[in-house]
């Protein structure tokens, strides 16, 4: 099943909730305050679990320095494998903040050492500058993951949406430099900037709408041209020798038909392929898991598949109709810490409106 008759009941509620927290028209909007909103979105939603470390590095780049942050777990001593980690956020939001959330749920799940990668955005850069500073970040990593408590010889690369995307090239181009991976994990990867696939025209819910696609690629088509075959990882036309991949994808994802093409070519490429199909759930959901059971959910088979791969075990799969998450059956409305999480998300979204308004007032008193 691509997607279900309509989005799981956790997500309609979570949709019916943000109603009220609609932001101002997109032609109004540039891209500082469309990273405010998505890091507001990220704060409200998804968790930031505790962790052993933190550490903050610069890298060598390509004429420049490329910020990394690492998420170290708690554990025993010895050499961990490493993830490298893209951001989401459509090439043009996000940053190591709003990677953290996720960071840090895949640090705990996996024992691995987690390194966000602060890599440049359009429109104040083109896409070909983001892939080279993530490139860079995975090379340094193989010689020098030591530095962090990792182990070089047990390393992955993943991204989550324009991340999966940047994860999948780089990927590719680690197989062609015959740099061993353990893992390529891509979490509804934007594969193909072009927008030809079906799911890219319907309408979905959720915060990824059309408006906001189009938006996204308005900004990036400023420095790049979307058409590229060099921007998308399905223009590739030879996939043989990929890392082992885990593919997670949403039903009601513009990038849902792109991110499951990508998996099947990989499949007939003979790369190992685990994938994780969720019917129900909207784009950006595994961020989301403070208040989506099926992120949580979500977050778990990730940890569990991308610890089989860094032990040389992934097993090759398909993994469709999954569930929204296993605590999903309970009464939500009855569940002290789901009404906990979603005052405090109503409370930064209230928080939100009023700074809004605050900006809008002070711009008008003031032009």
């Amino acid at each position: 099943m691509l997607r279900s008759s309509r989005p799981d009941p956790e997500v309609r509620r979570l949709l019916l909730q943000l109603l009220p927290a609609r932001g101002p028209s997109l032609r109004r909007t540039g891209p500082d305050s469309a990273r405010r909103r998505w890091r507001l979105a990220v704060k409200a939603f998804g968790s930031r679990e505790p962790v052993e470390a933190v550490i903050d590095r610069t890298v060598p780049g390509p004429g420049r320095a490329v910020r990394i942050r690492a998420y170290v777990p708690a554990g025993g001593p010895g050499p961990r494998p490493v993830l490298a980690w893209f951001h989401g956020g459509g090439f043009v939001l996000g940053d190591l903040y709003t990677a953290g959330a996720l960071c840090r749920a895949l640090a705990n799940r996996t024992g691995a050492v987690v390194v966000a990668v602060r890599y440049r955005l359009a429109p104040e850069h083109p896409l070909e500058d983001g892939r080279a500073d993530c490139l860079a970040a995975v090379s340094w990593l193989a010689a020098h993951a030591g530095e962090l408590g990792g182990d070089p010889a047990r390393l992955a690369v993943g991204g989550d949406s324009a991340g999966g995307g940047i994860a999948a090239l780089v990927a590719q181009d680690c197989a062609r430099r015959r740099l061993p991976l353990a893992a390529q994990v891509l979490v509804y990867p934007a594969t193909d900037l072009t927008g030809s696939h079906s799911s890219a025209s319907e309408r979905m819910p959720g915060l990824f709408t059309p408006e906001w696609m189009a938006w996204l690629r308005a900004q990036i088509s400023r420095v790049s041209d979307l058409s590229d075959p060099l921007a998308s990882a399905l223009s590739t036309p030879d996939l043989r020798g990929g890392a082992p991949a885990i593919v997670l994808t949403a039903g009601f994802d513009p990038l849902r038909d792109e991110g499951l093409a990508y998996a099947a070519r990989l499949r007939a490429a003979g790369v190992p392929v685990r994938a994780l199909h969720y019917p129900g759930q909207i784009h950006g959901f595994v961020s989301f898991d403070r208040i989506l059971a099926g992120a949580r959910d979500g977050l778990d088979r990730l940890g569990r598949h991308v610890s089989g791969a860094f032990a040389g075990s992934l097993e090759p799969a398909t993994e469709t109709d999954l569930p929204p998450g296993r605590d999903v059956d309970k009464l939500l409305w009855l569940n002290p810490a789901q009404r906990w999480h979603e005052l405090k998300v109503a409370a930064l979204v209230a928080c939100s409106l009023v700074e809004s308004r605050r900006h809008r007032t002070e711009r008008e008193l003031c032009p």
